[in-house]
């Protein structure tokens, strides 16, 4: 009883002190700010760096772990720097002891006696090298012992460690100092990391290479560098990718992000970009992905001058990649197919471009002309307004919207506006990244996948239209005359389209071959008038002299074509199966063996319009071997003399006829 009196004194101090140490760390937690301000670099599909930014401080510094490092270079900084690393609680007595001793009798620092966790602590929260400073080393390297244990004190000496300048821990310096990850190091190259720390200004390797080789000769042991000792410097980290940092950044992203991007093409197009002449006071902006719908090239937005900053990053582009922009006309093409899909037209169906009204609607072409009587595949390919309005009307704004949301490609409308026509020349806004989506589509299928610049599996993809619709509206595509400046690219299976945004804001060209997706834009980032702009061009020669990067050789791709044996008249609608799809020209109206009302009463003959499809316009009409004239922009039309019958011939721009016998009274 008398001992355990004695002992309740003891004991009472002990868990007073315990007591005090916890409410004292939890009072004076260790500051981590500073390990976490972290950069952000960004690395291609080989693991170079292509862009980066300090971090919010100013430093290059990289979240750093033991599993990040070559084992030999923990090894050889253990040794040099902490041989007992394991056996003590982040103070080593024995170094204190031999270091103050040292002192004493030498009268100047022989040895230091901090351990890792020591430095650790100092670089957490930096201050000068007094006695003071020592003490508070000491107490914060028990505590970051004790919080994080031995793995977690080595994680912030690896992260924070000064390697010269503005360059901190072994990851930042390794990428800017040699190149690559430290995740494989020469025995040199590691040697140079450990000894850095200890003067990182006179042995930076940007400044003081023969300085920075005899350090790391040292830690090695040996007398001076070897003679095949190759020099070292500082690599400065390449800004080839702006706009995309720029977005990683803004979603949190800091470390090392390796991306999809092809380091070699992005700069290549930055090249092509930067060569050609800008947009009035405006950019260009390109997108490539890869058949399986990863990112190549990524230019959120170039010219120049570089004119888009972003604010939120400094250093960073505005990412016009991401922006959402009126599409002018590059979304016809899915109106069409999903048309052809559902058998409410083909190919060669006739379509009337002439002034019409819809409601409160009254589209017109970019030209301000009309072009009467055209089939489908010509409409597409010349991009005209009322006939692509028409297909839309068939397909329904809301289906058409809401196929495009189940697609993951989500339209901007105007602020409490419902899906209408105008969707289909650009009244709702699209990303260059969902239309690239959109238009790798027909290269696949008709299967929209979502292009992703992270590597990992192919994403699943809904279908915006069936394998046949994709084939058709390709083939269509395919024959879209080529931009100004650029040859016959009929080899390459180069299916594009092109679009001008109402007010000239945006220019777009889009185009899809069996192996790539290219998406090119230009304009103002602002959204303001770039006067003068247009999508065949401005934005088209761009993606041509790109696919001329993409396909150097020029050979051949595989064909996208549509086989003619595919489409069945049983596929179709039953109002479209009487048109046939033997690929020459056909007469809708009058229609053969037709007897047709013109005379008014009076003794005068009305017109009589004549329309045909098939085949490939223009066409040229006769009736009674007299050639019918037709004011430009407007439907043919034939007067007869009077009633009888009338053998109506017409004959498309490839030599193919066809003709009708009709009955006028």
């Amino acid at each position: 009883m008398r001992r355990r009196i004695r002992l309740a004194p003891t004991v009472a101090l002990l868990a007073a002190g315990c007591l005090a140490v916890i409410a004292l760390d939890r009072a004076f937690p260790p500051d981590l700010s500073r390990l976490r301000a972290t950069s952000l670099v960004l690395l291609d599909d080989e693991g170079r760096p292509l862009d980066g930014r300090t971090s919010a401080d100013g430093a290059w510094r990289l979240s750093t772990r033991r599993a990040d490092v070559d084992p030999a270079y923990v090894a050889l900084l253990l040794h040099t720097e902490d041989r007992r690393f394991a056996a003590h609680p982040g103070v080593d007595p024995l170094a204190l002891v031999r270091a103050a001793y040292q002192l004493a009798v030498r009268w100047r620092v022989v040895s230091g006696g901090s351990t890792l966790a020591m430095q650790a602590a100092r670089l957490l929260s930096p201050h000068p090298h007094d006695l003071a400073g020592k003490a508070r080393d000491i107490l914060r390297a028990l505590q970051l012992e004790a919080r994080y244990g031995r793995a977690g004190v080595l994680d912030i000496y690896l992260t924070l460690a000064p390697e010269g300048g503005n360059v901190e821990g072994i990851r930042a310096a390794s990428l800017l100092y040699l190149g690559h990850d430290p995740l494989h190091l020469a025995p040199r190259e590691a040697a140079l990391l450990v000894a850095l720390p200890r003067r990182p200004e006179a042995w930076r390797p940007d400044r003081h290479p023969g300085a920075a080789l005899l350090a790391a000769a040292r830690v090695l042991g040996r007398a001076g560098p070897n003679g095949d000792a190759e020099p070292v410097g500082r690599a400065p980290m390449p800004h080839d990718a702006p706009a995309l940092l720029g977005r990683e950044w803004a979603f949190g992203r800091r470390g090392i992000v390796r991306t999809t991007l092809d380091g070699d093409l992005q700069r290549t197009a930055l090249r092509i970009v930067r060569s050609m002449p800008p947009p009035p006071r405006g950019e260009y902006a390109v997108l490539v992905a890869r058949r399986d719908r990863t990112a190549a090239i990524w230019i959120g937005g170039a010219g120049p001058a570089g004119t888009g900053r972003s604010r939120d990053c400094p250093g960073c582009g505005v990412d016009m990649v991401t922006a959402r922009r009126s599409p002018g006309s590059t979304l016809k093409p899915f109106a069409y197919g999903m048309a052809f899909e559902a058998g409410e037209l083909t190919p060669d169906t006739l379509l009337r471009d002439e002034r019409m009204g819809f409601s409160s609607y009254a589209p017109r072409n970019y030209d301000h002309h009309f072009h009467g009587g055209t089939t489908a595949r010509v409409a597409l390919q010349q991009s005209y307004n009322l006939p692509a309005v028409q297909v839309l009307r068939r397909v329904g704004p809301g289906r058409f919207v809401a196929m495009l949301a189940a697609c993951g490609v989500r339209l901007a409308l105007p602020r409490g506006a419902a899906p209408g026509l105008p969707v289909i020349l650009g009244g709702a806004g699209i990303s260059m990244l969902d239309l690239a989506g959109l238009y790798g589509a027909l290269a696949d299928g008709g299967i929209v996948r979502p292009v992703r610049v992270e590597p990992g599996p192919v994403p699943a993809g809904m279908r915006v239209m069936d394998a046949r619709a994709a084939r058709e509206v390709t083939e269509i595509l395919r024959g879209t005359p080529p931009p100004p400046g650029v040859g016959d690219w009929s080899a390459r299976s180069v299916a594009f389209k092109t679009g001008t945004s109402y007010g000239q804001r945006d220019a777009w060209a889009a185009g899809a071959t069996p192996d790539w997706t290219v998406v090119a834009w230009a304009g103002r980032p602002d959204g303001t008038a770039s006067p003068g702009i247009t999508g065949r061009e401005t934005a088209a020669p761009l993606l041509g002299r790109l696919l001329d990067v993409l396909n150097p050789d020029g050979r051949a791709s595989p064909d996208l074509g549509v086989d003619a044996a595919r489409i069945r008249p049983r596929d179709l609608s039953p109002a479209l199966q009487v048109l046939g799809i033997d690929g020459g020209p056909r007469v809708l109206a009058p229609a053969p063996g037709a007897v047709v009302e013109s005379g008014d009463g009076d003794g005068h003959m009305q017109p009589i319009g004549l329309e045909a499809s098939g085949g490939t316009p223009p066409y040229r009409w006769m009736v009674d071997g007299a050639p019918v004239t037709a004011l430009p922009g407007g439907t043919p039309a034939w007067s007869p003399d009077g009633p009888g019958f009338a053998h109506v011939a017409v004959t498309d721009a490839d030599g193919r006829a066809a003709a009708a016998d009709v009955r006028v009274r």
